[in-house]
């Protein structure tokens, strides 16, 4: 197993292990282990851990689809990349885990704040009753920054409509998140011509599947209106648009003892925002453009990106 894939399941896994190796009372009946997780809570202390991380991730995917609203008539080719820069806000480096009865009823606390994946060091709880254990919630990577780099080529015109290909190999940007690939694509149709507006006007679609490891799997949908308006070599855009994610965290645990080895444990996370973005591209001799991008969302991120006209 690789040092990275250990990590992913040390991470998911471990919220779990501490939890359910100490609900030393809890019957076992006819009941399957993934049915007892989902019984006593723990599932959702689990993905309330993780939340933070998949967020920077599936909001970070979302970005950087288009930097002008305007479609050249004449055939052309754009190829670039975009650099995104997510930034986890402090809000989302802890959470308020919220123990299952069975636990409480041992001298736990009920309720208490502890470190999310993103976060730093996870809270230590203590029972009233000291022949108990302490337990021992798992730290955070540390992250504040999910950055990430998305190769793009966009073709056109298909009747009024831009088609925008992006994808990526394994790729890892930082150890503490691993490998990252991804593929997908989107279309940008013009609204312009049907108006009779000063700026230009678009609508901007986009769908991609993305994994982190072997243990992240993922898909997205991203739309946007967006505006724009030329003043020479400058374009001004901006944007409001709808987003949606799904993402699978699914890991074989590999312990024995109250967790049975062998196994599988699934998370689901969803999530659908709105997204507000504002921007500007520099053209340099109608071949060269250099783009930047604030997003507002669930966390706000920056593109910057550097792409070439044929």
């Amino acid at each position: 197993m690789t040092r990275k894939r250990a990590r992913y399941i040390r991470i998911a896994s471990s919220v779990l292990i501490a939890l359910l190796s100490l609900l030393i009372s809890v019957p076992a009946q006819a009941q399957s282990f993934d049915e007892l997780i989902e019984q006593l809570g723990v599932r959702e202390m689990a993905r309330d851990y993780l939340r933070p991380g998949i967020d920077a991730v599936g909001y970070s995917i979302n970005s950087g689809y288009s930097h002008t609203a305007r479609i050249d008539t004449g055939f052309h080719v754009w190829v670039g990349a975009k650099l995104i820069s997510t930034y986890i806000p402090d809000a989302d480096r802890i959470f308020t885990a919220k123990l299952p009865a069975e636990l409480v009823s041992k001298g736990y606390p009920a309720e208490f704040n502890t470190a999310t994946a993103v976060g730093d060091q996870g809270r230590t709880i203590t029972s009233d009753n000291p022949d108990l254990p302490p337990i021992v919630f798992p730290d955070g990577t540390g992250l504040r920054t999910f950055v990430m780099a998305i190769p793009q080529l966009a073709v056109g015109p298909v009747l009024g409509t831009d088609i925008i290909l992006r994808g990526l190999p394994p790729s890892s940007f930082d150890d503490k998140v691993g490998e990252f690939s991804f593929y997908g694509g989107g279309l940008k149709h013009e609204l312009t011509h049907y108006l009779d507006i000063p700026f230009d006007l678009a609508v901007v679609a986009g769908y991609q599947q993305f994994h982190i490891g072997d243990i992240v799997d993922g898909n997205s949908l991203a739309g946007m209106l967006q505006v724009s308006r030329d003043f020479a070599s400058i374009t001004l855009f901006g944007g409001v648009g709808y987003e949606s994610y799904a993402i699978n965290v699914s890991y074989i645990t590999e312990d024995g003892g109250t967790v049975p080895a062998g196994k599988r444990i699934t998370l689901d996370f969803e999530r659908r925002n709105l997204r507000f973005a504002i921007g500007g591209a520099l053209s340099v001799l109608s071949l060269i453009d250099i783009t930047v991008e604030y997003s507002f969302g669930i966390q706000d991120n920056l593109s910057l990106g550097l792409g070439l006209t044929i």
